[in-house]
């Protein structure tokens, strides 16, 4: 804050006055502030309106935290000389710190009244408005005081910070840039600077600034924190619970850093730990709703330990749903600020039915996001114009190489009938590769991410789509919280996480015939639509094989394969593939160990071991974990498998896919639900029905035949010929695309237009 000196427009002192406060003003500047205090004490009583010497003392006053007293001591100032600025500047920094941001505002604009080119003043007030949220008012604060001050490194700084918050990350980074050119010691500048690349997807750029930033400062633990999450994003868990930990050395009662460590723990599979993170957290901030939500969820344990455990997933879940939904009402609005941050995603892998949980959350989060993040809220608005195409709009963040993809979006993107729609795609994901590029040149319009949240809610009520589809629900945060928004008068969703999205706000869940059994539709929120087959228009492109690297196989042992990720396998299936390994005589079993989640592949192998041991088998005779594989590589593998064995608990149909089209015959065991169907719903399209089985004890019988079939290298040959023959047939289901058009037409004609902004 600013001390003002005397000069002729203040009230005259008597003779011996002017020293005293001299000789005051120059102890405060030096910090001997008792001495000062005492002083201008002094000259008050002899003059007790005296308006520079109440000023001073109020501005100390403020430096020693005693805001209540500061602002008493400024207004008398003020009361007394009303047309000095710094008087009014100062007054905004003590009302600042009181918390009474409104007044602060009004005491900053008097000051720029009396004093326009007031460089401190500008951006004291910047620092207001950017704390009520008014980002444009604040930023043009912040762009007024250095157009006096140009070489002010904070406020660069807090220019790009608000830039940040507006979405607008290119020029949030420009900022940021500046500033430490002015000064390449701004520690915060550089940490600021992480953020907003982070935003971008730039995960290695934004890296290196935090870690630069920690060279500059070690003992940020907000610095720390900020490293932790990017770590997290990066899949290196472990190094992010360690940042998090150094976070806490420096502040021990930093709540957010442990929100940040329970998410890395809940990674890595310590889901006890990660209770007691979040639980810590909220005990040092109650209000945190990152952490609720992350304590909900984390009654959902990432792999199950036992059949026991996985049977009680469910209720516990439903419990803890039960204990967020009371913490929401007490906290009213919280909740809808870290929507879709934390989701129930592996509440899907098991058998068990998971459709009212998953309604109960839908209507929670719908009910928050709504409330938090309802857009354009405020401006007028005007009836939806009909054109003469339908806008679809797809929201997700796999337009790459992915499953998602190559599954389901890339055969709608590329058949869909352009005269009756037109596509707009949202790629909420930095990551970019040929196929991105594919679907850029196919859309009508292509917008890139990551963006902040809002900039995607303003685009969408920029755009007015008639229908909006979900590939799937669950996997992206942002496409989570956008899907929990009516934003469109059509959503849709579809089997990209094959489960009831829960949400209120989707009206149609797109399926397959072949893939859902008579009465499915209790298991949906949504109105189910069954397409024709599967759903899907998929074109399988070959993959050019590479040698696997695995040992050479052994004369008579037969190579089950089973490659869906770890935590989809139900410890209630580790009996069944047991009883494979005992009854089909020499085998092996190849398991998969995944790109992320290192632990779970060790974990998995112990867990079957307990399971082999009590079927009086030896683990290292039959289990074998496979390294992560390209895709050429994971071509030779399964070429060199004899049979394919499909998750019983979570069906997988790329690989069953990718099985089919290598001639690797496929055994799935066909539950009541999507997520157990997916294989047979796929063999069946193809007319290959000998691997689809209704029962466990079927599931281990046709094993151990196949296993014997397979020992017949010339039979078994042209077993394999017939599937990969086969397999096309389930290809091209263009049949498909064309009643997913008729339905999203006949939908939008029926379905109320939402108003658009004006």
């Amino acid at each position: 804050m600013t001390l003002c000196k005397a000069d002729d427009t203040l009230h005259r002192m008597p003779a011996g006055i002017q020293p005293l406060l001299a000789e005051a003003q120059h102890l405060h500047q030096a910090g001997r502030l008792t001495e000062a205090e005492r002083i201008y004490r002094q000259i008050l009583e002899s003059m007790p309106r005296h308006a520079e010497t109440l000023h001073s003392l109020g501005v100390l006053a403020y430096q020693t935290g005693r805001h209540d007293v500061a602002v008493t001591l400024i207004t008398a100032a003020i009361e007394q000389q009303p047309t000095v600025a710094a008087f009014h500047n100062n007054l905004g920094n003590t009302l600042k710190a009181q918390g009474n941001l409104a007044a602060a505002a009004s005491a900053y604009r008097r000051a720029l009244a009396l004093k326009p080119d007031h460089a401190q003043a500008h951006y004291n007030l910047g620092i207001v408005l950017q704390a009520q949220g008014a980002l444009t008012e604040a930023a043009d604060s912040y762009r007024r005081a250095l157009a006096l001050r140009a070489g002010h490194p904070q406020t660069h700084n807090n220019l790009g910070t608000t830039l940040q918050a507006q979405g607008d990350l290119e020029a949030a980074q420009a900022a940021f840039r500046r500033a430490i050119a002015l000064e390449p010691g701004y520690a915060e500048a550089h940490g600021n600077l992480g953020s907003a690349l982070r935003a971008q997807g730039r995960l290695a750029e934004a890296l290196a600034c935090y870690e630069h930033s920690l060279s500059l400062k070690p003992d940020s633990a907000e610095t720390h924190n900020n490293l932790g999450m990017i770590l997290l994003q990066l899949g290196r868990p472990a190094e992010a619970a360690a940042a998090c930990r150094r976070s806490l050395t420096h502040r021990p009662d930093y709540a957010q850093a442990y929100c940040t460590l329970g998410h890395a723990l809940r990674e890595l599979g310590e889901a006890k730990d990660a209770t007691a993170a979040y639980e810590r957290a909220l005990a040092l901030d109650p209000v945190c709703a990152e952490a609720r939500l992350g304590l909900a969820v984390s009654a959902i344990p990432l792999m199950a330990e036992d059949a026991a455990e996985s049977l009680a997933v469910t209720a516990a879940f439903m419990q803890s749903l039960e204990a967020l939904t009371a913490w929401s009402r007490a906290h009213p609005g919280k909740l809808g600020q870290v929507v879709g941050r934390v989701q129930p995603f592996h509440l899907a892998y098991g058998c068990r039915d998971v459709t009212d949980a998953l309604c109960r959350y839908g209507d929670l989060v719908c009910a928050e996001a709504a409330a938090h993040l309802r857009p354009q809220a405020s401006r007028p608005r005007t009836a939806r114009a009909r054109r003469e195409r339908i806008r679809l709009l797809i929201i997700t963040a796999h337009v790459r190489q992915h499953p998602v993809w190559a599954v389901i979006l890339r055969g709608i993107l590329g058949q869909i009938d352009r005269q009756r729609f037109e596509t707009i795609v949202y790629h909420m994901d930095a990551t970019t590769d040929g196929e991105t590029a594919w679907a850029r040149a196919r859309a009508d319009c292509f917008v890139q991410g990551p963006r902040p949240l809002q900039c995607w809610i303003d685009q969408a009520a920029h755009d007015m789509p008639d229908v909006i589809l979900y590939p799937e629900v669950g996997m992206d945060a942002t496409t989570c919280a956008l899907a929990a928004l009516r934003l469109a008068p059509v959503q849709a969703a579809s089997w990209g996480h094959p489960v009831t999205t829960g949400l209120p706000t989707i009206d149609l869940f797109l399926t397959g015939e072949s893939l859902e059994p008579a009465g499915a539709e209790a298991h949906y929120r949504e109105r189910l639509v069954r397409l024709p087959g599967t759903g899907v228009c998929t074109e399988w492109s070959a993959t050019r094989a590479q040698h696997w690297g695995g040992p050479d196989r052994r004369r008579g042992v037969v190579r089950f394969a089973l490659c869906q990720q770890p935590i989809k396998l139900d410890p209630a299936d580790d009996g069944l593939l047991a009883r494979i390994l005992h009854d089909a005589g020499p085998c092996e079993l190849w398991l998969a160990a995944p790109k992320n989640l290192p632990w779970a592949a060790p974990r998995l192998m112990a867990r079957l071991a307990r399971a082999l041991r009590t079927h009086g088998l030896d683990p290292e005779a039959h289990l074998r974990l496979l390294d992560w594989l390209p895709p050429g590589q994971f071509a030779s593998f399964l070429e060199e498998m004899d049979v394919y064995l499909d998750c019983p608990a979570f069906s997988g149909y790329t690989t069953a896919w990718q099985a089919a089209h290598h001639g690797l015959p496929v055994i799935t065991l066909e539950g009541a639900n999507l997520r157990q169907r997916l294989a047979s719903g796929l063999l069946r399209q193809m007319g290959v029905r000998d691997g689809i089985v209704s029962s466990p004890q079927s599931y281990v019988a046709t094993a151990t035949q196949w296993a014997q079939d397979a020992r017949r290298p010339d039979s078994w040959m042209e077993r394999r010929e017939a599937l990969r023959r086969a397999a096309p047939t389930a290809d091209r289901n263009v049949a498909a695309i064309a009643v997913l058009e008729e339905t999203l037409i006949e939908a939008v004609n029926r379905a109320p237009a939402l108003e658009a902004p004006a």
